[in-house]
């Protein structure tokens, strides 16, 4: 256990973080309900557990739409008739329209 959030890793604190939406979520009355790159820092095992569990809750949550992005490979879940996988194309790099692609100076 440990008392200071600073001393966890990026994976704890990315895990800890789902965990207290999810429970927050069971009282919030949003139709929508979007995660954006929640798995970035998580390690295969805890991925693993933090999807399963979210995919069931949101299963069980019938009358709510989720929405998770992801830049993950998720060609190891099962897709059925409550649970839909979009994969967007990867982004093109270099020449884009005529324009290079470049990073931006700060």
């Amino acid at each position: 256990q440990t008392k200071d959030v600073k001393a966890l890793s990026g994976g704890e604190r990315s895990f800890t973080t789902l965990a207290l939406l999810l429970a927050l979520g069971e009282n919030l009355e949003t139709p929508f309900r979007v995660m954006d790159e929640f798995d970035v820092f998580l390690d295969p095992v805890s991925r693993k557990i933090a999807l399963t569990t979210m995919i069931r809750v949101a299963k069980d949550m019938e009358h709510r739409q989720f929405i998770f992005i992801t830049p993950q490979d998720l060609s190891s879940i099962k897709t059925d008739s409550k649970l839909k996988i979009f994969q967007m194309k990867n982004p093109k790099r270099g020449n884009v329209g005529g324009a290079q692609q470049q990073t931006l100076a700060f």
